[in-house]
């Protein structure tokens, strides 16, 4: 299936790349300098897990006006008003003096980063059809994980030289660059005569239809469930290499580098194969990776091998999983509502989100001085979800059979 609108569209996806990777770079380029910000604002473990738990909901609550608006008036303008919040918000935390100051300003930094991820994947929906989107998509969301994958070297190596503020420099200019590319190059998408009524009611009642389609839902749990893994380590893996096992703080980038290559890894086979063996299998596959990533790190934690390793290299097969199974699972649960993509991405992405915020809070404050709870999330969360996106998708049945 081709494209159904071909001019710039490698433009586009380039600019949507970095529009996508603006809510994991926000996130991933800090960790490194989380526990630096604990220390230096005089702050809880709790109080630091909240600048990963609170992000992710902001960016998930967002989301569900987001969706609706530019189902509304269009994904550009919308686009625009989001990242000018997430500029000035950035600013701000640069500036903060408190914990509770940054805490804040992560919220509002979320609300316009957020706009990037719920608008680039509607976009993708705009031009692409079901199975060549996700395709697209995954070939996007891995591209993307380059981003916080080389910030988080470079964000380390700041972070010893200059502090945690210069990391939040670093997110400042990225952000800059990538807002500036997408006022000058992205096109708008959404066809006046395809646009919808922004009524509560009916946003209401679309979300109804949605959580009553058992596609959706299907598709929906793979991603909350693999995104509890995916945070569990974005919200623990600070305080684990740095606190437990000594790390110096401009190595925790290139140990987190290994679940960022597992991440690509993962996306560009899943893309690869998925014309082949349909989505469904796909996301299958990435969830049984999620599954045994998950479980091979928390039989180390039982067994007493406690060292560095013992997490990154479980933590490389989860992100493999992610990568593989969360841009084929965003498309498939987006398929069944072409009419209203925008609206269906902001539920995909509000419920994912909020998983991950519960996850990541959680983490925070039940640490112990260990990794153990991050160990035990990150185990249980994509189990449950494999065992629920199966009951619900049945990939293992020929589709149209």
């Amino acid at each position: 299936m081709s494209a159904k609108q071909g001019p710039s569209v490698f433009v586009v996806c380039v600019v949507i790349t970095g529009l996508i990777a603006l809510a994991p770079m926000s996130t991933d380029i800090a960790i490194p300098a989380l526990p630096a910000i604990g220390r230096a604002l005089e702050a809880t473990p709790g109080q630091v897990g909240m600048i990963v738990g609170l992000f992710a909901l902001g960016v998930g609550l967002m989301q569900l006006v987001y969706g609706p608006l530019s189902d509304r008036f269009g994904r550009r303008p919308v686009l625009m008003a989001a990242l000018v919040l997430y500029i000035a918000s950035t600013i701000g935390i640069v500036l903060a003096t408190s914990i509770e100051m940054l805490i804040t300003l992560r919220v509002f930094q979320a609300a316009g980063a957020c706009a990037g991820t719920v608008l680039g994947r509607a976009v993708v929906r705009d031009m692409f059809e079901r199975d060549q989107s996700g395709r697209v998509l995954g070939y996007v969301m891995t591209a993307m994980t380059l981003v916080p994958g080389f910030g988080l070297i470079i964000g380390g190596e700041l972070l010893v030289a200059f502090g945690w503020r210069s990391v939040f420099l670093l997110i400042l200019g990225v952000g800059i660059v990538i807002s500036f590319a997408a006022w000058r190059l992205l096109p708008e998408t959404l066809d006046e005569t395809k646009r919808q009524p922004a009524h509560v009611a009916t946003i209401l009642r679309h979300f109804g239809a949605m959580l009553r389609n058992r596609v959706f839902l299907g598709f929906t749990i793979a991603l909350c469930a693999s995104f509890i893994g995916l945070f569990g380590y974005i919200a623990g893996a600070g305080y684990t290499y740095v606190e437990v096992f000594k790390v110096a703080e401009n190595h925790v980038g290139w140990l987190i580098l290994l679940a960022v290559a597992g991440y690509i890894t993962g996306g560009f086979t899943g893309s690869r194969c998925q014309r082949r063996f349909g989505l469904e299998r796909i996301v299958l596959t990435g969830m049984v990776l999620n599954v045994a990533g998950g479980m091979a790190m928390l039989i180390c934690l039982v067994v007493g091998l406690h060292n560095m390793w013992a997490v990154a290299l479980p933590a490389a097969i989860v992100f493999a999983g992610c990568g593989a199974a969360l841009p084929q699972a965003t498309a498939g649960a987006l398929g069944p509502f072409p009419h209203v993509a925008g609206t269906a991405s902001s539920l995909v992405g509000v419920l994912q989100m909020m998983t991950g915020a519960a996850a990541a809070a959680s983490i925070g404050y039940a640490y112990d001085g260990s990794h153990g709870p991050m160990v035990i999330a990150m185990a249980s969360g994509p189990l449950v979800g494999l065992v629920l996106y199966v009951w619900l998708i049945r990939p293992f049945k020929r589709r149209g059979a």
